[in-house]
């Protein structure tokens, strides 16, 4: 096993979805409420998502794409998102 997959305790990993997923509300132009209401889940918890601090259920991160208009693998992309309108 390599030594950087055996002591990545997924941190990084978190922090980086929780930067997509705000990134993507802010280029589609939702607030934190709006995007919790369209996902089923409190704005608190979309907060703590976005902060890095909790990582979502497989569930919850469908529905966050859902409510953001993306594929849920694009939350786990490592790319910039573009602002420019669609």
């Amino acid at each position: 096993m390599d030594d950087i997959a055996s002591t990545d305790d997924g941190s990084e990993i978190i922090a980086a979805l929780g930067t997509a997923i705000r990134e993507h509300r802010t280029a589609a132009g939702l607030s934190q409420t709006k995007l919790a209401q369209l996902a089923g889940i409190s704005r608190v918890y979309l907060n703590t998502v976005e902060a890095g601090n909790k990582c979502p259920t497989v569930v919850v991160l469908v529905h966050l794409a859902r409510g953001l208009g993306v594929d849920p693998a694009q939350l786990l992309e490592k790319q910039p998102v573009s602002t420019a309108p669609h």
